[in-house]
């Protein structure tokens, strides 16, 4: 499934509105906020239509998950969007997260905590906003797609960058920032790299994580940091290879970059970081000087000009090191 879609449901007492544009949406947010009501309301119009009372308006057919026979229901749907609420015993299961990771529908799922088995982007996680009746979705951790800090942004200089993995965007931050760089070796364990190295050594961090794939850690990387005293900065882009299509090194069909829900299919990405590894060594395979490969990254990235490229697509302050 591709594409963005705008959902609207109501009925004479309240009236959600919202948008839909990846595999994978989370609505967090505590008890009495509204998340149960909207995913009852969308059950009651699959069930008795416009004798519910409500109004449901979207361009794919909207349904629930639910119940013990949930996989066989998820396999009866095609291009469908699909809500799923937290009381579902199944939601944290590796079961439910192969059949979102390999299914053509896109998911709403209503969680107030993080699901580590799924890989949902920091920018599709949102909560309820209030505005009398009317009900739409505000992005949780909006700002910190961009760029994250926990004290001043102006004043902070990292003295050492903290890479998500070992791969090409390690080799890109291993030049860029003179080796004054050390990979987390997985997105699960940069939270506790950074920790490290801010509680024990006295360090300074800049963190650089693909902000597609990093939902699951982001409210635990919070969490541990909250205390730092303007010592840990995030940053969360799409991807490394995001970063590289948008810096101008390559002939890029920039509809992809703006419009990446109409090439990302949920059926074969699991994430947008995933699509965009892929769209960028499908456009580079045959370039003997710019093919790329997740694993080791060509010289000619390397090169003073490109470096600068890619820097140039990041915020100011992942450009200074101590």
């Amino acid at each position: 499934m591709t594409g963005k879609y705008n959902v609207e449901v109501y009925d004479n007492r309240i009236h959600y509105q919202f948008e839909i544009k990846r595999n994978i949406t989370i609505i967090q947010g505590e008890s009495a906020t509204g998340k149960t009501t909207l995913v009852g309301m969308i059950s009651d119009y699959e069930r008795l239509g416009s004798g519910a009372g409500i109004t449901l308006i979207c361009e794919k057919k909207c349904v629930v998950l639910s119940g013990s026979n949930w996989k066989a229901m998820l396999d009866s749907y095609k291009d469908c969007i699909v809500f799923v609420d937290e009381y579902q015993p199944y939601i944290r299961s590796e079961e439910f997260a192969e059949a979102v990771n390999s299914s053509d529908n896109y998911f709403v799922i209503i969680y107030r905590d993080s699901l580590p088995q799924l890989a949902y982007s920091i920018e599709e996680i949102y909560g309820i906003r209030e505005d009398k009746k009317y009900r739409g979705m505000k992005q949780v951790y909006n700002e910190l797609y961009k760029l994250y800090n926990l004290d001043n942004t102006l004043s902070f200089v990292p003295e050492i960058v903290v890479a998500e993995d070992s791969n090409s965007g390690f080799e890109f931050c291993k030049v860029f920032y003179n080796d004054k760089c050390v990979s987390a070796e997985g997105k699960s364990k940069v939270c506790e790299k950074c920790y490290g190295l801010v509680k024990n050594d006295g360090k300074s961090v800049l963190a650089i994580v693909d902000g597609a794939a990093f939902g699951a850690d982001i409210k635990e990387f919070l969490r541990r940091h909250s205390a730092n005293k303007g010592k840990c900065v995030l940053y969360a882009p799409e991807s490394f290879e995001y970063l590289v299509l948008c810096a101008g090194i390559l002939d890029v069909d920039s509809d992809v970059l703006e419009k990446t829900y109409d090439y990302a299919d949920s059926k074969e990405y699991s994430s947008w970081e995933r699509f965009f590894t892929y769209y960028i060594t499908e456009i580079t395979k045959n370039d003997k000087v710019y093919c790329y490969t997740k694993k080791k990254l060509a010289k000619a990235y390397l090169t003073e000009g490109n470096l600068r490229k890619i820097a140039d697509v990041m915020p100011e302050i992942c450009r200074r090191l101590e």
